[in-house]
């Protein structure tokens, strides 16, 4: 009998194996791909916290980024160390090494279709006593033990050869292609970048072109295009001795579509509370959950933003970049939205 058993070995269902078996739990991870990281559905671009928790992948360090909005205005944002570029597969294939070397059992090439329940769950021929769902955004476990209604943006993203400052990350907020959300360029090296854009809208194919278009790039030079989900609301993660962590759990920033830190943070909160799961949801509500929903209200916010709105942020934001600098936090979006809301509150009630 194990003590748990992890439905997917992303970031967070692995980070849970990992803080788990080192604890002396006895812990089996099931994964519906052959290969852990692959398929890669993620931008790549993680915080300084993120690399503090694991320090493996790292391929680019960003120190800024340049906004681009509607009207052609570009702003410059300066901070260093603001972010990393990782290689998402060897990310998470690392993350599952250390969590094999301590112990927990991984299952490849096995995708979930029932679980046996009753005084313990039963997955693929395996007990255990607690089931964790981590099997990303449209997660079976989340559908089988009905934990609610999601709400998804729409990415998709690619790889171009691009030539442009390896340091900055390019950013463009335009609601004709990118509508409710936006687009970016993310450097890897002097040459290669990733290319991609989300959208509240499922027309993907038809908004990435016209981005591309806006920045000359021709669609043939854009190589491994992929598509997918991202999160942008909490479900209900706990029932009984069920526990959903990361995408599965809704546990993105809505601001940004970023997972992975608030998912490998919830994976520890998990793994301090396998005795008493209820722990994990009440510590994860009081430390990251409320940022969370704060994320959500401003998205909502900015989905209802026309572009002529956008330019006029664009203006506000131009003649107050230090409150940027100063409160920007990549993990923490609300600091500086709550910022820029007490500096400049005539706009919020202007649109």
């Amino acid at each position: 009998m194990y003590d748990a058993i992890i439905v997917g070995a992303g970031p967070a269902g692995s980070t849970a194996a990992l803080e788990m078996a080192r604890k002396g739990y006895k812990v089996a991870v099931f994964e519906e791909h052959e290969k852990i990281g692959e398929p890669v559905r993620c931008a790549g671009l993680v915080s300084e916290r993120v690399i503090k928790m694991h320090n493996e992948a790292v391929v680019n360090r960003i120190d800024g980024a340049d906004i681009i909005f509607p009207d052609g205005r570009e702003i410059h944002i300066e901070k260093k160390g603001h972010a990393y570029v990782i290689d998402r597969a060897r990310f998470d294939e690392s993350i599952a090494e250390l969590a094999m070397a301590e112990g927990a059992k991984y299952f490849t090439g096995k995708k979930i279709m029932d679980v046996e329940t009753g005084n313990h769950f039963e997955v693929g021929g395996v007990k255990a006593r607690i089931l964790i769902g981590a099997d990303g955004a449209n997660s079976r476990m989340a559908k089988m033990f009905h934990s609610g209604k999601m709400e998804y943006v729409y990415a998709i993203q690619g790889y171009a050869r691009y030539e442009m400052e390896i340091e900055y990350v390019r950013v463009y907020l335009n609601h004709d292609f990118a509508p409710g959300f936006f687009a970016w360029i993310i450097p890897e090296d002097e040459k290669n970048v990733r290319i991609g854009l989300g959208a509240t809208s499922k027309n993907l194919n038809s908004h990435f072109k016209k981005f591309l278009k806006t920045i000359d790039m021709e669609e043939d030079s854009i190589k491994k295009l992929t598509a997918g989900l991202i999160p942008v609301k909490l479900r209900k993660f706990i029932h009984k001795n069920i526990a959903l962590v990361g995408d599965a759990a809704g546990q993105t920033k809505p601001t940004s579509g970023g997972g992975i830190y608030t998912g490998m943070t919830a994976a520890k909160m998990l793994a301090d509370s396998v005795d008493d799961i209820t722990k994990y949801e009440k510590e994860y509500m009081k430390k990251i959950g409320r940022e969370l929903k704060k994320g959500k209200v401003a998205m909502k916010i900015f989905a209802k933003m026309n572009n002529r709105m956008l330019n006029m942020m664009g203006k506000i934001i131009d003649n107050d970049v230090d409150a940027i600098n100063r409160y920007g936090d990549i993990d923490y979006p609300s600091i500086v939205i709550k910022e820029l809301v007490k500096r400049h509150s005539l706009f919020v009630f202007k649109r």
